[in-house]
């Protein structure tokens, strides 16, 4: 594309995947004019995206020349970037204590770093054009840890505190934070998310609950991904979104239990999830 052939709002949008959170806000930001940059890190899984005329970039957000070269291939041919959506994350279940490290390395280095590497190669450019939006995806999940998730809790517990702090510091240059933390969207963040244990953990008997978590928001009444992404779009678009757009299945439910007393979420969360299984467990 020509650099001079369109006033249209550029967008970057990470983790655009076929079938993910990342994929539906392109679409929708596509839908809405805006000129989008659709980033992978293998881009064959955006296919579908590149055949409905947006731009498919190929982009590690958990390698520092990956992000450079995309962001400058961005600038090169669309001059800026308005809109940045850093969406690109994985899971990370499993009790705390039993958790490999180099999983949980993993899950920061993607969910948090990558943001951040990402925002210090986009930010100096909004900084210039004194105008932009950083949406970061977090999730409820940051709001109120559940069992079994405590990590990828910890992740977007940080992605929102890091936003936070954007949010104050980035309001002088006329560049706007936002946070989108979804409930339980119908995606493919679990699909290739295998829960393992070793034989002789204590959490054992919970491994069926465990399991049951990683996809929990695949489950029941999940929100349409493409309905998430219409109603969080038409918001990100106004003139002042929100700070914060929380939306989807037992996303007000889960913001409303931040705010509970510690002994309620304690023992709603311990029979929902199944962490009272395995406390009569024999030998131990």
């Amino acid at each position: 594309m020509s650099k001079t052939n369109s006033n249209a709002r550029v967008a970057l949008v990470t983790g655009c995947s076929a079938g993910g959170i990342g994929h539906f806000l392109a679409l929708e930001l596509a839908a809405n004019g805006c000129r989008v940059y659709a980033a992978v890190r293998n881009t064959s899984k955006a296919a579908s995206l590149a055949e409905a005329g947006i731009a498919v970039v190929e982009l590690d957000v958990t390698c520092d020349d990956s992000v450079q070269s995309a962001i400058q291939k961005i600038i090169d041919e669309a001059d800026r970037i308005d809109i940045l959506v850093n969406n690109a994350g994985l899971m990370c279940t499993g009790p705390v204590t039993d958790t490999d490290l180099k999983l949980a390395q993993t899950a920061f280095n993607t969910n948090v770093l990558g943001i951040a590497r990402v925002c210090q190669a986009v930010a100096p450019h909004m900084i210039r054009q004194h105008s932009g939006l950083i949406v970061n995806v977090g999730s409820v999940s940051g709001y109120a840890a559940t069992p079994w998730v405590g990590f990828y809790g910890a992740t977007k517990a940080a992605v929102h505190t890091l936003s936070d702090a954007m949010r104050v510091e980035l309001a002088p240059f006329n560049v706007k934070v936002v946070v989108v933390a979804p409930g339980a969207i119908r995606s493919n963040l679990a699909t290739h998310h295998q829960v393992v244990l070793d034989e002789n953990s204590f959490f054992m008997p919970a491994l069926p609950a465990i399991r049951d978590r990683a996809v929990f928001s695949q489950t029941g009444n999940s929100t349409p991904t493409d309905k998430f992404a219409k109603v969080v779009v038409a918001q990100l678009l106004t003139s002042s979104p929100a700070a914060y757009i929380t939306y989807g299945n037992h996303s007000k439910t889960t913001w409303l239990l931040y705010y509970a007393p510690p002994f309620v979420k304690d023992w709603l969360y311990s029979r929902r999830f199944g962490a009272i299984s395995y406390k009569d467990r024999p030998n131990i």
